[in-house]
Order: C-alpha cells, then sequence, then structure tokens
C-alpha cells in the first residue's frame, strides 16, 4: 500500500501536574496572509487554511487539504523543550471527511493512529510522554493516505493542548494508579468493591457498538501499530515481537494479512485470545470484541490453538519471540497442554480476560461446557468466572507486567472503534479490588 505522508506540528503541551507551556497558536485562532501565526516550514503536499466550518473549540481551526505528490519530508513541524523527569499530555482533535486518509501523532517517535472510516465526527489522539533527560523533541501529526485516496482530502485539526479532558468520558487518566476520583464513566462504580464492583463495571461496558469481522483489520491499523519497540509503524505481534531486540519477521499492515501460512513470518491473522470455541463459535458480539482480538502471526496463532494460557515447563514449540507451547509447570494448578506469552504480554493478555469476565459476566457462566479447554478455564460461574488456578495465575500476570503505554493507545482506540473500553487498563486496581477482596 502507498504511504505518501504529511506531518503537521503539534502546537500545545503541558505536565501531568496541569502546568504547560504554551507554543504559539495552538487553538488556529490566529491567521494572517501567509497562513496560520506561529507555523512554519509549509510544503507543497499539504495546503493550511482557516476555517470556522468545523471548529472543535474557539471560533476557528485548520483546515488540512492532503494533497497529490505529498512526500514523508513534507511537514510542518515544531520542536520543544522537555525536561528530564517531566511528564507531557499531548492531545489533539480531528475530523476526517472522506475517510481515506489517516491521521497519526507523533511524540518524538510515531504513536497512535485515527480511524479514518469515522468520518464526519470528532476524534481526539492522546499520548502521555515522559521525558528521560531534557532534550529537544519534534511534535506533530502525519497524514497517510490509505487505499482509495483520489489525491486531494479535507482533514479538520483544532485543539492542540494537553489532555485537559482527562478523566471525562473517553479519555481517562493514564497514570491508572488506584481507584480514587474515578472519571465521570465510571462513577457509578465509585465506592463499590467484590462482584458489586464487577457487576457496576459491567453495566458501563455493556451493548458496545458491534462492528464486523472484517472491520478488526482496519481497527489494527489505529490500535495495533508498534509505537513503542522499533516504532516503524509494522503490526505489533504479542507472539513474535522481540522487545530487547530486533524482531525475526516484520508485518506490514494490509499488505500481510493472513491468507495462508506454512511458517511464522508469512502473514498475521485475528487472534482471538479468549478462543471462540470457549463462546460457541462466531457467536455475535463475543466474535468481533476488539478488546480480546490481537494481531498476530498466523501459523504461531494455530499452534496456539484453543489452548488455555499458561506457564510452559517443556515446550514442544517455541516461536522468534519466545512465547511456547508444551506441558504446564508443575504446581501451576493444571497438568495439561498451556500456551505461555512472553512476560512483556502477560499482563496485556490478563486484562483482556478480565475484561471478557466482566462484559459478559451476564452470559459467561454458561459457557463452561462449551469446549474441554474452556472447562479447564471457567469455573461455570458470573461472578468468579476463572477456576483458582487460572484466576491466580491471571492476577500474578496483571501484577508482573503493568499496564503499558500502548495498551493505553489501544484501548483509546477501541473506544473510538466500538465504544466501549477496558476497565482494568483505565483502572488496574479495579482487578484486586473485585478477585482479591
Amino acid at each position: 500500500m502507498k504511504r505518501n505522508a504529511i506531518l503537521l506540528g503539534l502546537l500545545t503541551l503541558g505536565t501531568a501536574a496541569n502546568a504547560y507551556a504554551e507554543i504559539s497558536n495552538g487553538d488556529f485562532e490566529d491567521w494572517n496572509q501567509t497562513g496560520a501565526i506561529g507555523w512554519t516550514t509549509v510544503d507543497s503536499g499539504i495546503r493550511l487554511r482557516e476555517t470556522n466550518q468545523q471548529v472543535r473549540s474557539g471560533n476557528r481551526a485548520a483546515e488540512v487539504t492532503v494533497m497529490t505528490g505529498a512526500q514523508e519530508t513534507t511537514d510542518l513541524r515544531q520542536r520543544i523543550q522537555v525536561t528530564a523527569g517531566q511528564t507531557y499530555d499531548f492531545s489533539v482533535w480531528v475530523l476526517h471527511t472522506e475517510g481515506q486518509v489517516a491521521a497519526r501523532l507523533y511524540v518524538d517517535g510515531y504513536q497512535g493512529y485515527s480511524l479514518p472510516a469515522n468520518t464526519g465526527q470528532w476524534q481526539q489522539l492522546t499520548y502521555r510522554y515522559t521525558a528521560s533527560v531534557s532534550q529537544t523533541i519534534e511534535i506533530g501529526l502525519r497524514f497517510y493516505d490509505q487505499p482509495g485516496f483520489d489525491g486531494a482530502e479535507v482533514v479538520y485539526v483544532d485543539q492542540f493542548s494537553p489532555a485537559e479532558n482527562a478523566g471525562e468520558a473517553g479519555n481517562p487518566p493514564a497514570s491508572g494508579n488506584g481507584i480514587e476520583n474515578l472519571s465521570s464513566d465510571y462513577q457509578s462504580a465509585a465506592g463499590l468493591s467484590g462482584y458489586a464492583l464487577k457487576t457496576a463495571l459491567h453495566q458501563i461496558i455493556q451493548n458496545h457498538s458491534v462492528q464486523s469481522y472484517g472491520d478488526l483489520w482496519t481497527f489494527y491499523y489505529s490500535g495495533d501499530l508498534d509505537s513503542s519497540y522499533e516504532k516503524d509503524g509494522s503490526i505489533l505481534d504479542i507472539y513474535s515481537e522481540k522487545p530487547a531486540g530486533a524482531d525475526t519477521f516484520s508485518f506490514s499492515p494490509g499488505n500481510d494479512q493472513c491468507g495462508s501460512y506454512r511458517g511464522e513470518g508469512d502473514c498475521y491473522n485475528r487472534e482471538h485470545s479468549f478462543p471462540r470455541s470457549w463462546f460457541g463459535g462466531a457467536v455475535s458480539p463475543m466474535n468481533t470484541d476488539v478488546h480480546h482480538i490481537f494481531p498476530t502471526d498466523g501459523y504461531v496463532n494455530s499452534k496456539r490453538s484453543s489452548y488455555p494460557y499458561g506457564e510452559v515447563i517443556s515446550a514442544v514449540y517455541t516461536s522468534s519471540n519466545g512465547s511456547k507451547l508444551g506441558a504446564a509447570r508443575a504446581g501451576l494448578g493444571y497438568t495439561g497442554t498451556v500456551f505461555e506469552p512472553i512476560d512483556d504480554f502477560k499482563g496485556d493478555i490478563a486484562r483482556a480476560y478480565f475484561y471478557m469476565a466482566t462484559r459478559y459476566q451476564n452470559v459467561i457462566a454458561g459457557w463452561e461446557s462449551q469446549s474441554n479447554f474452556g472447562d479447564a478455564v471457567l469455573d461455570g460461574s458470573r461472578d468468579q468466572v476463572f477456576e483458582d488456578w487460572f484466576l491466580a495465575m491471571l492476577l500474578d500476570w496483571h501484577q508482573q507486567d503493568p499496564v503499558s503505554q500502548k495498551e493505553r493507545i489501544r484501548n483509546e482506540a477501541a473506544y473510538l472503534f466500538q465504544g466501549n473500553r477496558n476497565p482494568f487498563v483505565d483502572y488496574p486496581a479495579f482487578a484486586a479490588e473485585i478477585w482479591e477482596d
């Protein structure tokens, strides 16, 4: 797929303490004959114009026209100084008109994408950045043409700022520390614990907007690109990603979708981390619920099959990044074959399972008898949901691999995609409050 791109400079940043430095004209209110005041290095790949027709806040916004011939070096950037140890919340709102151009936030590296198919509505891109050293970094927005791009498309941009809506619907606090000061989305769960808390969360996240199975491929363009390791825009595959070194295989979004495969590295597909045979097959809405369906290497996915996740003592298969299939270790509480992801993604898996136990608590008690492997994991209840051995392991994984920025990016993209969130990414302490109470 052709990937023409332009970078549009982000204008405002702030610290987590809400003290922030304004860069000129962050709200696009000030213009003159040469363009938006404070913006520099505009080349022929984009055209930037003042508008009052599509405005997120204030009286004006920027109308950005992406044009044929844009190159990756065609951009509008600003360089800003960050201070070691300080945390900065970046936020920008975009509105797509046709859906053949994706916007991608850039903060000292490539971060999350917008969902171009969500046309005619404002959507927010956010990123929390902690400076490891005092330095000057580049920040901005980059636009990528998608299949069907006709050579000119308008995207509206407004309100570059700190994440001033943190704590409101669609943008909970990124720190995930504790469960005090819950965002407005979660106010009905305030003060609750145990299974009463779980039921309150179920009522908050149920009835999401069901998307098609094919739409998952589109979601991966925004929710599952590598912005944490190589930061190269490839698909982040939890079964082959090597966090500490160069990946053996790399998948290009769209181009490397499965398809058939004969070995690892051939293609990526849609992995139901909670196997669909456990809930009865291609049943809606579980079959397309993106919170538990990750892009993974097709061949490794087939090796995992529908075996439970676990901890392996003797592997019969090991993927390129060290994910293993084999006999469960002694003392786990289960003696069958299990699949073990690497440590860096165990927390991601645990929180996906906590989500499934909560989102589907009204029906999950009936899934225990759907398959033998599901029976080994599920206890037939709507409250605890999992067998003791599996729950204890999930809670360990959740603690040992805390919520990461890549999960927050994915959770935000999922919210835009289907209208609900994973509460255990937003507030990790919910898990212990429910299952360790």
